[in-house]
């Protein structure tokens, strides 16, 4: 028994059965496959196996019409749209908004509302408002422009109309169509139907439901107890009182109650991280009784979901159990590593069609990701294989699968070659990987009988967003994972609440959708948030009618979605219950580890890295600029990351986006205004002239870059005075001539006899004012304009706040050595902090410690004096970088981890 204080909620339909002599003779219907598995599992499975069917399955049964995949109907709905809309768009671009189309259409028949009214009463609306929120919606999509949006809306009764036609004369349907046609056939193999432990019915389900009363003998069995039955405020009854309220079903409402025993337990346990919660429930399914046997029976213990944020932690640590597992869950399936794989296949797809090179690192990757559940002999082949790649040999098995016509037969014959060589294995993490592969070649089959050709974005984003089936069948002996909102019918002993906070459970539900939400709410068509609240308080509760102890784990804050109190059911029940609270804490348990430090050794593989900076003759080679300089007196590691590996940096500023993008935008408008006036004289007239043209410059380089048309109003507005300002810096300083704008520089720099480095860098802004060549830079963020001596630049300990003045002097430096021969004019570092200017006697430039008073700086106007031991220390620092011997180590500032992209890499976060 899954139970052992009351019976179980099955046990006593069973026990109904039994006493009448019927079982022959019944056919039980119930509301999913989990509650079929509980109730075999109580009884003779031989004897009641083909007396067991679930609604969805008797529904199809007794239907006119089949259901067709998603796909397959999507791709029908796409022709038939464009015929009726008369616009020609693909597949693609249809998806999205097709496929909430599709939805509509499908809840519209599940609830028999007549389709005609509803669209005439949508077309209304539209006519009376053109900016209610589905007519913003409508016009976002690609398939409609605001003039066409009205024409949408007028066609819509038609394209709903067509598509049933269309279906139901090939005798195919979405599952909501495929319900309405259902109806009982005059063949019935049975001479009572027993509907066990159902909730929510739609009208359609009800309608079926009610035909089969008029010619067969039906019983209800409802799982309910009167604790929440009778309580009108209760959402866990909801649906309940409805039927309660029909005469058809009200006669088969007894209910007891369980609820409120007064030896069941309920501990709220607190845990300090989403993780923590599976942690505490792996460490209780080990916890042993005074007899040294388990504390928790597998067999009489749930482990209970909302939604899947935790199902991924919680099957990683239950892996590592000797603990079988009974579960019927709905999966992610870009959370296998089976999805990664197929995204490396499709890269390798593309690669060998543009003959890039990189097809031999992501036939690597693929090799890798595909090894841990390849069979014994097939490993030792990829191995083999892994070692040919560096000799640039493509093996045959790659040589196979490439050569397909196209790549979804390539796909196909790569993923179904992988799923037969896979690990026959019960380990948890091997049968989901193999139940992937089977999704994906189940959803290339489909895609391959609607369409010839398929890009890889639209193959990606449908694999990504899909979902898949995982089952494990131990339902006598195994502990359950289950869904709330789809644990009809089941009783545990023991019972373990995941991820109860408000927000999570019940998990919020988003629905897109066509149908505003007044429109639904007359035509009495479901609100998905309501739905969910509703399904997860009843699934929350009937859990508890039978179960002796409950533990419900909550955190203080999950994610940002999520608030961090505890869910709205747990408060309730300790408001409309009579049951024994525990609160408790539980704290995650982190493991102790030795971090070890890197050190990179310079051996011939990263020197070759290292020579592509090397001026080789007829060879384009790459440049080192200031950043990369920076990067490394920061962290040699982060250099070698960045620059040598070229790893992309995904890490997003910490002290938000707004200030970079500000950064950019300054200096893509200063580059804007002043590019038609290369090489004329400035004066005031044509800065005033410029400032003119201040906000016309902005909308260009927003559009230029892409920003966000909702950038913030305020950031805007602190942009353009920026710019004022500074333009009325540059009025101040008129006349001079404009030497150029974004300036790139590139020169060569000795190293040694043999050895020579590419240095490069690009100026803000270069003009001269009487006999004075300025190097300008614009800095929007915070730094520092003063440093004692040069020597400082070069100082790992002081990169942090001398960045800007190390950028600009080396900026100045190259210039000098490109021009200073042939133009004997000073050279100044200009450095303009923007964040400055509204100060009073702001003055831009650089300044520099006087040798004979500490306490004074003066302003460097020429460069020329300070440029050889500037070229001294860059020349020590090449030096060091391309020195075999010094190994690219990590900083020994923490405070530059917390803002470095590659802190994971170092475990430093």
């Amino acid at each position: 028994m899954k139970t052992i204080t009351h019976p179980p909620f099955l046990a006593e339909v069973i026990s109904h059965v039994n006493k009448s002599n019927s079982v022959g003779k019944c056919l039980f219907i119930f509301p999913n496959q989990l509650s079929i598995d509980y109730f075999q599992s109580l009884c003779n499975k031989e004897r009641w196996q083909d007396s067991c069917v679930t609604l969805h399955q008797l529904m199809l049964t007794h239907s006119r019409i089949a259901p067709l995949p998603t796909l397959a109907l999507l791709s029908r709905l796409h022709r038939l749209a464009e015929h009726i809309l008369n616009r020609k768009e693909s597949f693609e671009q249809f998806y999205g908004w097709g496929f909430t189309l599709l939805q509509d259409f499908n809840t519209i028949d599940n609830h028999l509302v007549n389709g005609a009214e509803l669209f005439a009463s949508l077309m209304e609306q539209k006519q009376l408002t053109s900016d209610a929120f589905v007519s913003q919606k409508a016009s976002a999509l690609p398939l409609l422009q605001p003039k066409e949006a009205l024409l949408f809306w007028k066609q819509l009764p038609l394209l709903y109309q067509s598509f049933r036609k269309k279906l139901i004369g090939e005798g195919k349907g979405y599952e909501g169509l495929c319900y309405s046609m259902a109806q009982p056939l005059p063949e019935i193999m049975a001479q009572e139907l027993i509907f066990v432990g159902f909730n929510l019915l739609t009208p359609a389900q009800e309608q079926f439901i009610r035909q089969f009363q008029a010619v067969v003998l039906t019983t209800f069995f409802w799982d309910v107890d009167s604790h929440y039955l009778d309580n009108a405020v209760n959402l866990a009854g909801h649906y309940l009182r409805q039927h309660r309220e029909k005469k058809w079903f009200q006669k088969n409402f007894v209910p007891g109650t369980y609820f409120n025993d007064p030896h069941k337990k309920v501990f709220l346990r607190e845990a300090s991280t989403m993780v923590a919660q599976v942690q505490a429930v792996v460490a209780a399914l080990q916890e042993k009784t005074d007899d040294g046997k388990p504390k928790f029976l597998p067999c009489q213990t749930a482990i209970v979901v909302s939604g899947s944020d935790l199902l991924i932690p919680l099957l990683d640590h239950l892996s590592n159990l000797p603990i079988s597992l009974h579960c019927r869950l709905d999966y992610p399936f870009s959370a296998t590593v089976v999805y990664t794989l197929v995204a490396r296949l499709v890269a390798l797809w593309e690669a060998f069609i543009a003959e890039r090179e990189e097809i031999y690192r992501y036939m690597a990757d693929v090799l890798a990701l595909w090894y841990p559940f390849a069979e014994a002999a097939v490993q030792s082949q990829l191995t083999a294989i892994r070692q040919s790649l560096d000799e640039r040999k493509v093996y045959h098995v790659f040589d196979l699968w490439l050569h397909q016509e196209g790549m979804l037969p390539y796909l196909q014959e790569g993923v179904t070659y992988i799923y037969n060589h896979c690990i026959t294995s019960d380990h948890l993490f091997l049968e989901l990987n193999k139940t992937a592969l089977y999704h994906v070649l189940v959803y290339i089959k489909e895609l391959r009988a609607e369409m010839a050709t398929c890009s890889a974005s639209c193959f990606l984003n449908g694999l990504k967003q899909s979902r898949m089936l995982f089952h494990k069948a131990n339902p006598v002996t195994g502990l359950y994972i289950v869904e709330v909102s789809e644990s009809y019918n089941l009783d545990f002993e023991h019972v373990f609440f995941l991820n109860m906070n408000e927000g999570c459970f019940p998990k919020v539900t988003y629905n897109d959708s066509f149908l505003p939400y007044d429109l639904c709410y007359s035509f009495g068509l479901p609100l998905a948030d309501k739905v969910a609240e509703n399904k997860t308080a009843y699934g929350f509760y009937r859990l508890l009618q039978r179960a002796q102890n409950v533990y419900g784990y909550y955190a203080p804050k999950n994610h940002l979605e999520a608030s961090n109190e505890m869910s709205r059911l747990l408060l309730q029940l300790t408001f409309d219950s009579k049951l024994k609270m525990i609160p408790s804490y539980h704290s995650m348990q982190l493991l102790e580890r030795t971090i070890a430090t890197i050190a990179i050794q310079k051996d011939h593989a990263v020197m070759q890295l290292l020579d592509r900076f090397l001026v080789k003759e007829a060879v384009a080679a790459a440049s080192i600029t200031p950043a990369a300089l920076i990067s490394y007196l920061s962290c040699p590691l982060q250099f070698y990351f960045s620059y040598l590996l070229q790893l992309k940096q995904t890490a997003l500023p910490k002290d938000g986006a707004e200030a970079v993008q500000l950064g950019i935008l300054f200096h893509d408008v200063m580059a804007r205004l002043y590019q038609p006036f290369i090489g004329m004289q400035i004066d005031t007239s044509v800065v005033v002239q410029l400032q003119s043209k201040i906000k016309t410059k902005i909308e260009e380089a927003i559009a230029a870059w892409r920003t966000a048309p909702g950038m913030p109003i305020l950031l805007r507005a602190l942009l353009e005075k920026l710019l004022t300002a500074m333009l009325d810096i540059d009025g101040a300083d008129a006349p001079f001539t404009l030497l150029g704008v974004e300036v790139a520089i590139k020169q060569p720099m000795v190293l040694d006899a043999q050895r020579k480095v590419w240095l490069s860098g690009v100026i803000d802004r270069i003009d001269r004012q009487n006999h004075l060549i300025r190097i300008i830079d614009y800095k929007t963020g915070l730094s520092n304009c003063k440093i004692s001596s040069i020597a400082t630049l070069f100082d790992p300990t002081k990169i942090k706040k001398n960045r800007a003045i190390f950028q600009l002097f080396f900026y100045a430096w190259l210039f000098q050595s490109l021009h200073g021969a042939d133009d004997p004019q000073l050279i100044m570092p200009y450095l303009i902090h923007i964040q400055e200017i509204f100060l009073k006697d702001y003055r831009p430039g650089i300044f520099i410690q006087q040798p004979d008073n500490g306490k004074k700086y003066q302003r460097i106007k020429d460069m020329m004096a300070h440029a050889q031991p500037f070229e001294e220390g860059l020349k020590e620092l090449l030096v060091e970088i391309f020195n075999p011997v010094i190994p690219f180590v990590q900083t020994e500032d923490l405070e530059i981890c917390a803002y470095c992209p590659y802190v994971r890499i170092c475990q430093r976060d």
